[in-house]
């Protein structure tokens, strides 16, 4: 933080504000706790665990905004929504569903994400129809 959120001082790197005397150590500590998660979200990346890194991602945001946190998202947003079509070709509705889940609670606002989980819940409720109808059919087929 290079500004006093109260005053708008210069900051100097200590927890308290030189003009007002506001107590920042809160929001330093925050920003620290920010890039621990960060740094947890590439680990989690690399490791090939995506569902870590969105989750430490989206920690991470949550704390603080910033902007390689924001192009990251934006990155495994692409990466991971590729997979949730995989799993929509090979009809995986319920892993697609939780995996666009996890998604939409690092991105909220992403229209293309809401529009996807709509249309996986919709495939997901019509698989279920279907099943169920083929299902009755069969009893009442049965000698």
């Amino acid at each position: 933080m290079e500004r006093c959120f109260c005053c708008n001082a210069r900051l100097t790197g200590t927890q308290l504000c030189p003009r007002c005397q506001a107590d920042l150590g809160s929001v330093l500590g925050s920003e620290q706790w920010a890039k621990h998660w960060l740094t947890k979200t590439l680990q989690c990346w690399l490791a090939r665990e995506p569902e870590m890194a969105i989750l430490a991602l989206t920690t991470s945001i949550n704390l603080k905004q910033t902007p390689l946190a924001l192009v990251f998202r934006d990155f495994i947003i692409r990466q991971q929504c590729q997979n949730v079509l995989g799993f929509l070709q090979k009809k995986n509705y319920i892993e697609a569903r939780e995996s666009l889940s996890s998604l939409r609670d690092l991105n909220p606002d992403n229209k293309f994400l809401k529009q996807l989980y709509g249309f996986t819940r919709y495939l997901l409720a019509k698989d279920i129809i279907e099943r169920s109808t083929q299902q009755t059919i069969r009893v009442f087929n049965e000698p």
